[in-house]
């Protein structure tokens, strides 16, 4: 059969779903960056490495196997076996995991009622596939949005439609217009996914009546909020918002508390926080349960050696990484605050007639900012700027599920230095006064 196939090659044995994507972008900018190693990378959302701790790995590992010998008085060598066997599939570190969402979150769960996933992609997948009918249920996804929802959701053809990225009180309109006219066709809004603190890419924050007004729309409607948190804790303004599922008074909100930002990427590891009760065939379940269920068909269970590290980690901190992200916050808001300084000299509109029509916002968190520029940015440009200019950014129009985002462009500022950022805006520069001048 194999030989078969490779003799001759046919598109009938892959999923053709798999070409309605559209733009690879992940693929895309990762040959690009490849391609290009000297160039300075405004592309990626990678966090600073320089904060991994990749020394405490070990060091938190053995704390937590300590910590089971000496509090509930298990053998090393016990502690030890299970560590590297098949494990719960929810998780082992539920009981610590709850008292950090409580201690820094302010959500208060059941243990029982979460989910230790391998990334927030896994926990994505898991949710959707849990909830959602590929025939009669729709999902809702701010546009632009973060790839992952929008790829996996096509991929695996189930409907998912754009909203405005909920930014003022039109946008929570704007979702309730989308509910009723799914109605009239006999389908349902099932899902809504939302990144309300220093959402990727926009950068943009869901203020609190927001909140509170999507909450209400959720009860009334009878949908699930998807509530996607990697970006929470780099706050460089104002006070740490409450996230939703705090003001989660109906259980209307599963929440996704992604560690790769805050901690490191190769972690794996995200908290997914399912309060709900279903019934189904006159039985009442724990959604959880049902999560579990699905998820032990994917990955059967999240490696018990990063979940022991997490969790060693959470128990020498009194189940909170307040003290551990204040460094990691400062520095990121220095390098934002380098950003706007560089975007300020190098495309002053005093001195500079061709950044007449060049602007950008002000990120009050979060790894991205965003550029905007008098001319359609491509793909080409992209590649035209990394091996010229050797700097390299992402076209926000990668990130719309139709179109938008054609004139603007997104810095990733988490992965780089001030000094990186510096020179890289100066390239950018010249690169983007050339376009305009070209025109």
């Amino acid at each position: 059969m194999i030989e078969k196939i490779i003799s001759q090659p046919s598109i009938d044995v892959v999923n053709p779903l798999l070409f309605s994507m559209g733009e690879d972008v992940m693929g895309f900018l990762n040959e690009v960056q490849l391609q290009y190693p000297e160039a300075i990378s405004f592309a990626s959302g990678r966090p600073d490495a320089k904060y991994f701790n990749m020394g405490q790995f070990s060091e938190c590992l053995d704390y937590f196997v300590q910590h089971n010998v000496r509090e509930k008085g298990i053998e090393e060598n016990i502690v030890l076996e299970n560590l590297g066997q098949y494990n719960r599939t929810k998780g082992i570190i539920n009981t610590e995991v709850a008292k950090y969402l409580f201690i820094d979150e302010f959500i208060k769960v059941n243990p029982e009622d979460i989910l230790i996933t391998v990334g927030a992609q896994e926990a994505i997948s898991i949710g959707i596939t849990t909830l959602c009918d590929r025939e009669n249920d729709v999902i809702l996804v701010e546009d632009p949005a973060y790839i992952g929802i929008t790829h996996f959701a096509k991929i695996n053809d189930y409907k998912i439609e754009s909203i405005p990225v909920i930014a003022n009180e039109s946008s929570i309109k704007a979702i309730e217009d989308k509910i009723l006219e799914h109605q009239e066709k006999g389908k349902k809004v099932k899902v809504v996914y939302v990144i309300p603190d220093f959402q990727n890419p926009t950068g943009n924050s869901m203020s609190l009546s927001n909140r509170h007004k999507l909450l209400a729309l959720a009860r009334l409607y009878d949908f699930v909020i998807f509530e996607d948190n990697a970006y929470g804790d780099f706050y460089y303004e104002n006070e740490k918002m409450p996230t939703l599922k705090s003001l989660d008074e109906n259980d209307t909100v599963i929440y996704l508390r992604s560690l790769s930002k805050t901690i490191y990427p190769s972690l794996r590891l995200c908290l997914m926080v399912v309060t709900q009760k279903v019934k189904v065939q006159d039985k009442i379940f724990a959604l959880s349960d049902l999560m579990a269920k699905t998820k032990g068909y994917v990955t059967v269970n999240t490696p018990s050696i990063m979940q022991a590290m997490f969790g060693g980690l959470l128990l020498k901190n009194k189940f909170s990484l307040e003290s551990l992200n204040a460094e990691k916050r400062t520095g990121m808001k220095e390098k934002r605050d380098q950003l706007l300084e560089s975007l300020n000299h190098f495309f002053n509109k005093e001195t500079q007639y061709w950044a007449e029509n060049i602007s950008w916002n002000l990120p009050a968190g979060g790894f991205f900012l965003i550029l905007k520029v008098p001319f359609k940015v491509t793909k080409e440009d992209v590649i035209r700027c990394a091996e010229v200019n050797k700097v390299i950014f992402t076209p926000m129009s990668f990130f719309y599920m139709n179109e938008g985002g054609e004139n603007e462009l997104r810095l990733a500022f988490s992965n780089v230095t001030k000094e990186e950022i510096i020179d890289g805006v100066q390239r950018l520069s010249e690169f983007i006064k050339s376009k305009v001048k070209n025109q």
